[in-house]
């Protein structure tokens, strides 16, 4: 399942499900026309390229922002760092981990193979955001803002 942001109290259940939803609808959006923006210029469209590209920033600028914003996404940065280790966490050690090994039993090895560097890229970022989380925390008791 991942992180969920601390969407306000003050929000329905229903509504905290709606933005969760649209959040994660906007986010694939956003980089499938991203994609399509790319496949079009590989294809000697530019001006169907920018059109994707254009409309892919909108969904992200406008919409995922706005709704992001009332979900309360984010945070202080140790927050935000804390967040993303606990979301490579999951990916690591269920998600991806999980995927890999149906895959192989499957007989899709280049989807295995591909799920497995997945998750070591994400043991890379989990361990990047560790670091930056500890500079922090060192940094601030250092200029006594603990």
């Amino acid at each position: 399942m991942g992180i969920k942001p601390s969407i306000p109290q003050s929000i329905s259940a229903r509504s905290r499900r709606n933005l969760m939803t649209a959040m994660k609808d906007e986010a694939f959006t956003y980089v499938k026309l991203k994609l399509f923006a790319k496949a079009a210029r590989r294809h000697g469209h530019t001006e169907l390229a920018e059109l994707f590209d254009r409309t892919a920033d909108h969904e992200y600028l406008e919409h995922f922002a706005k709704v992001a914003s009332l979900a309360g996404l984010t945070g202080t940065d140790e927050q935000n760092l804390s967040h993303a280790i606990q979301e490579e966490s999951f990916e690591i050690d269920q998600l991806y981990m999980v995927f890999a090994r149906e895959a192989l039993e499957d007989g899709d090895l280049e989807v295995a193979g591909q799920f497995s560097q997945i998750r070591h890229d994400e043991a890379v970022h989990r361990l990047a955001f560790e670091e930056a989380l500890a500079y922090l925390q060192t940094h601030d008791l250092i200029m006594g803002r603990a």
